[in-house]
């Protein structure tokens, strides 16, 4: 059984516990943000975990009641070995009620509880300009040509290649963050609703998942990365992960 414990490290001038894992490999989380939305606070992070497969628990804090929305498991978030996952406003996230009054920059400590690499801490920072809209898509309007999307995942030694096909349209890295092109513009990556990050092309490797069976969603974003959708819904496809 890999066993745990903790370690002291410096990230972005917050003082941050990580999770060790019993190879020596630190996993951290930084860049925690809690985004007032009505009364409660979204929190977004990020995960960074350089070691073997693991699961996000559960998120907790002493001053209010925190837990996780958007997973499709109730058996917490796989972390794929070799990844640096998000906790994002369009995907998996944490929701903090009953902190009361909230000014920006005021610290809140959370804890996140992984399955191999144990308690990590860090202090997440009230930022009201921090989020963007849970919904925020493009509707491809009458007229012109909604793309689609399908994937394939090729098992291998460590984990998968996912084969990414679409059909009216195209991949293009030089304008992320630019104005939005027909037709063109990247796409985000999900496991079981947490993103592992957005992709570029026809390919998208993933590593060593824990057992189980997962589900990898790829989603087609503009350039200035609102989400492709028809009336219907998303443009997304899902693939089958299973892992022994």
């Amino acid at each position: 059984m890999l066993g745990a414990f903790l370690v002291l490290v410096m990230a972005g001038g917050v003082l941050v516990l990580s999770g060790l894992f019993k190879s020596g490999t630190p996993l951290t989380v930084t860049n925690a943000v809690l985004v007032p939305m009505g009364g409660s606070f979204a929190l977004t992070l990020t995960i960074d975990n350089p070691g073997g497969p693991d699961r996000l628990m559960q998120v907790s804090t002493e001053e209010g009641h925190l837990h996780l929305m958007g997973a499709m498991s109730s058996a917490g978030l796989a972390i794929p070995a070799g990844s640096a996952p998000s906790l994002a406003m369009d995907g998996a996230h944490g929701m903090l009620s009953g902190l009361g009054e909230g000014s920006d920059g005021r610290l809140v400590p959370v804890t996140l509880t992984f399955e191999v690499a144990g308690d990590v801490t860090t202090r997440a920072r009230i930022d009201s300009a921090g989020g963007m809209s849970h919904d925020e898509s493009y509707v491809v309007p009458e007229g012109e040509t909604a793309p689609t999307v399908a994937l394939e995942a090729e098992p291998g030694e460590g984990g998968w290649l996912i084969r990414i096909a679409t059909t009216d349209f195209t991949f293009d890295p030089e304008a992320v963050d630019q104005a939005h092109v027909p037709g063109t513009g990247h796409g985000h990556v999900y496991l079981n609703g947490l993103k592992l990050g957005r992709v570029y092309g026809g390919e998208f490797r993933i590593g060593a998942l824990p057992a189980g069976t997962h589900q990898l969603r790829v989603a087609l974003n503009t350039n200035d990365h609102r989400a492709y959708a028809t009336e219907a819904g998303p443009i997304d496809a899902t693939v089958t992960l299973t892992a022994d």
